[in-house]
């Protein structure tokens, strides 16, 4: 009787070790990845997005919809819920729509898989199969991944990604900086792979539709001061700052060239951005890069538009671009 008593003790202690996920090892964990990303055909995800830049610490809310083939829609909101900037993918291409401009802008290209990863649950499990340096260890019913950021970059160096040890439904992603201060912190509220979604809900169209009825409190021509970025690189410093009509101009100085940064508030439906470029995350904001003789990369954040030209790398651009999210208008 003892005996069977101890075997029906050890059978149901397996059963919640295997449920729990405590049971898989590695190898098991990565097969059942990839599984999951075979079978996960459409989703919703809410998450709460913390980027530290110099001096503040920014708060975004973000809405991921997915649906196979490979259309997606992010919702990127302040901490408030108001919502900022949407990037859009349907058949069409990748569109960023900013509701409050009433302006919607298309693109070709994957930003989204290559450099949006935090926001697509698919392109953060191939960067979890494909990496040749992960560890993995096991925390608070979480499994975690730590992996070197590939592209590298001046920005991020690692990444550690916790999934539901059941699940595998992502739990939290954080980025790291060489000194292994944590950038950014992405927390998942809510992952549900049963949401489905119609062609319709990936038109941008609709999302300028459901946007906000008034014009933005800020209008052209309002002052929002000169807001300088915190970072540049070594031996870089400013040489000029004009003002006039609204729009400010900075222009720097460095062995490597020169830099302009164009800061101004548009009009509604007045935003310009270059249809030709590529998409770039910094850290949260979506920027479009266009290249040539010199390189020029654009942005919105709190309602200004940012141009900046330099003959500088792209990385090197983002970086400048993310110490500018911080500061406020001196």
């Amino acid at each position: 009787m003892r005996r069977k008593t101890l075997s029906l003790w050890l059978a149901a202690l397996v059963l919640l070790l295997t449920a729990s996920g405590c049971g898989r090892s590695e190898g098991d964990v990565l097969e059942d990845l990839k599984a999951l990303k075979e079978n996960l055909k459409h989703y919703k995800s809410t998450a709460e997005m913390k980027v530290r830049v110099p001096n503040v610490e920014q708060v975004y809310r973000i809405e991921t919809w997915f649906q196979e083939p490979n259309f997606y829609r992010i919702q990127l909101a302040d901490a408030q819920g108001r919502v900022q900037q949407v990037v859009i993918r349907n058949e069409q291409g990748v569109h960023i729509v900013s509701p409050q401009l009433k302006k919607s802008f298309r693109f070709n290209g994957d930003w989204a898989e290559n450099q949006g990863h935090l926001y697509l649950f698919g392109p953060v499990i191939d960067r979890i199969l494909e990496s040749p340096d992960r560890t993995f260890t096991r925390e608070e019913g979480t499994v975690v991944f730590q992996l070197v950021a590939r592209p590298e970059n001046p920005l991020v160096h690692r990444q550690r990604i916790a999934l539901d040890a059941r699940t595998l439904y992502p739990r939290e992603i954080a980025l790291f900086d060489r000194d292994g201060k944590e950038l950014v912190t992405v927390e998942f509220e809510q992952f549900d792979p049963g949401a489905r979604f119609k062609p319709e809900d990936f038109d941008p169209q609709r999302v300028l539709a459901e946007g906000p009825k008034e014009r933005p409190a800020w209008t052209s021509g309002s002052r929002f001061g000169v807001i300088e970025p915190a970072w540049l690189p070594e031996g870089w410093k400013r040489v000029d700052v004009r003002e006039e009509g609204g729009t400010v101009v900075l222009r720097y100085q460095g062995q490597q060239g020169a830099l302009a940064l164009t800061e101004k508030r548009p009009e509604s439906l007045q935003a310009v951005l270059p249809v030709s470029g590529k998409l770039w995350d910094l850290l949260g904001v979506p920027a479009v890069v266009t290249e040539g003789q010199a390189k020029t990369m654009y942005w919105m954040h709190n309602g200004v538009e940012f141009t900046m030209t330099a003959s500088l790398p792209v990385e090197d651009m983002a970086r400048i671009a993310v110490s500018t999210l911080g500061e406020a208008g001196k």
